[in-house]
């Protein structure tokens, strides 16, 4: 299965979609691939962003162990045959 958009890079990013990318390497540590391809709707972008980090981040709310959320990734990855 292949990507059908393509992720929005940093020098690409303008206006909302750069406060955005601003804001997730706050929150994140870094820009997620989904981030990049929901950024081509920049109001989605900007309401999933604090649900991420709620859930993965204890500083920003996550109540669970981060093993288990590491494996909670891994075997939804799995599951959805992505191949990295």
């Amino acid at each position: 299965m292949t990507q059908r958009l393509r992720s929005i890079t940093d020098e690409e990013a303008t206006g909302a979609v750069k406060e955005i990318f601003e804001a997730s390497n706050r929150l994140l540590g870094r820009t997620a691939n989904l981030m990049r391809i929901l950024a081509h709707s920049p109001y989605v972008a900007r309401f999933f962003l604090p649900l991420v980090a709620a859930v993965r981040q204890p500083n920003a709310g996550a109540v669970s162990d981060v093993r288990l959320r590491n494996l909670a990734v891994l075997k939804t990855s799995t599951l959805n045959g992505c191949r990295y």
